[in-house]
């Protein structure tokens, strides 16, 4: 057991390095956000995760402000790059649910535009 889970840190740190490494490009600064990374990069570093009762919020331990969160059996397993976030509140779950049709679908068109048509 303990072999593996040798195996399994080292693989986690070789694919975390080559697939969750955040690097700013054009889109990230598209819609006015010139100044800064519109993903919200780099992230503020936390030393360990932490319920926030104020804002009804998980906060994420962060230790590289430019990693995207992550589940390390998911990256070993997977070796794909992911985000992970916790969605608590109604307003994260609507931004979230317009980011992943938007991304599906591919539209010129974007999800709220075309909802604020049919109302």
């Amino acid at each position: 057991l303990k072999e593996w889970e040798s195996i399994l840190l080292a693989e986690a740190k070789k694919c975390g390095e080559a697939l969750q490494q955040h690097q700013c490009h054009l889109v990230c600064h598209k819609y006015g956000n010139e100044d800064k990374c519109c993903f919200l990069f780099p992230h503020e570093i936390i030393e360990s995760s932490y319920f926030k009762s104020e804002t009804n919020s998980v906060v994420l331990m962060c230790q590289d402000g430019y990693v995207n969160y992550h589940n390390q059996y998911i990256l070993v397993f997977c070796r794909h790059n992911h985000d992970l976030k916790c969605i608590l509140s109604g307003k994260s779950a609507k931004a979230t649910m317009f980011y992943i049709s938007d991304y599906i679908t591919k539209m010129g068109v974007k999800t709220y535009e075309m909802l604020s048509l049919l109302s």
